[in-house]
């Protein structure tokens, strides 16, 4: 009998969106367990999750706890099916709680396939990171601050540039921070992964795309402030004067992937929303319309919560919602909980 396991980010909402996946299970009658943290915080027994004997593992949240997560298993093989909490952006997620229950019986059943999806691998200050599903980046601790840097390709220099930051992303990163600032969408089995200069002191320097078996390496770092790497925008390193070194990881990880057509069951009105986002804002710049995206997913968030989800600095969340505004696209009101705090959400007609 197939054995699911079950974590989450801990989060109020998430831990009673996990709840009514715990009760759909039950109802199910299907034989899992629940990873020590959310065990404890439910009141249920449990195993920790990096030990858990599973077919596979659930992760119940957002996008963010979903690659927590995955940097804290590092190398795993255990299927991963992300189900996404209410209110939370899933552009990594197929199954969102709300439909939870139309899924169990396929994924009891055995009715999913398992979709590889390709990792990268950095080298930094001599250490190996975890393996990262979405990307690496690479920035002055200062915001807009910026940096110098060589990079050479399996050993051969290439270029030479001063930008805000650098970012190495897979095919799954292709649509999160890697797209806000004009890195191209790439289709998760190519066999590629992409570099993009952000705001790069020569006009033009454009994304690199490169096979997946070639190793980057980024030296002669230099800053008039700390650099740092930020791996899956999750955890911030050092990076000193020794060259960071980037490559294709040795362990996959693999995601359940059902049947296009229960897909589309599933999320068909928010990909028509999606759609219609997209042609009305085909000419906003690269971090609006990102902006837009998250606020898509959401009935309304704070100017700190799009700062925090998106990753883009301050001042670019505030021209971006600016200019969504001025467009139409975006409105803002009082938080009847704190009159200083606007909370913004996209036009009534555009989420019908």
């Amino acid at each position: 009998m197939m054995r699911i396991g079950v974590t989450s980010g801990l989060e109020a909402g998430m831990l009673e969106d996990t709840k009514s996946v715990v009760d759909t299970l039950i109802k199910s009658k299907a034989d899992f367990i629940l990873d020590e943290k959310l065990a404890s915080s439910i009141g249920m027994k449990s195993g920790p999750s990096k030990r858990m004997d599973v077919d596979i593992l659930a992760i119940v949240g957002s996008d963010r706890s979903l690659l927590k997560t995955l940097l804290e298993l590092g190398q795993t093989d255990t299927p991963i099916l992300p189900v996404a909490s209410k209110g939370q952006p899933d552009f990594l997620f197929d199954v969102l709680v709300t439909n939870f229950e139309s899924v169990v019986d396929d994924l009891l059943e055995g009715r999913w396939a398992r979709e590889e999806k390709k990792r990268l691998v950095a080298e930094i200050s001599g250490k190996e990171t975890p393996p990262l599903l979405n990307d690496i980046g690479i920035f002055a601790r200062r915001s807009a601050t910026l940096i110098r840097y060589s990079l050479l390709i399996d050993g051969e220099h290439f270029w030479k540039d001063g930008c805000d930051g650098l970012i190495v992303a897979t095919p799954t990163g292709s649509t999160a921070y890697s797209l806000s600032v004009g890195g191209p969408v790439i289709l998760n089995a190519s066999p590629v992964f992409s570099i993009i200069p952000v705001n790069s002191v020569n006009p033009s320097r454009r994304p690199l795309i490169l096979p997946e078996d070639v190793e980057v390496e980024i030296r002669d770092l230099t800053s008039s402030v700390a650099i740092e790497a930020v791996l899956d925008g999750q955890i911030r390193k050092r990076v000193d004067n020794k060259p960071v070194r980037i490559r294709r990881a040795d362990s996959s990880a693999f995601f359940v992937k059902f049947e296009e057509e229960k897909i589309a069951a599933l999320r068909g009105k928010l990909l028509k929303k999606s759609e219609a986002s997209e042609e009305h804002a085909q000419e906003l710049p690269p971090s609006a319309k990102l902006v837009l995206k998250v606020l898509e997913y959401q009935d309304q968030m704070s100017q700190k919560e799009i700062i925090e989800e998106t990753m883009l600095p301050p001042r670019t969340v505030r021209y971006a919602l600016s200019l969504l505004m001025s467009e139409g696209l975006v409105t803002k009101k009082l938080s009847l909980r704190d009159s200083r705090q606007g909370l913004y959400q996209v036009r009534k007609q555009r989420s019908q």
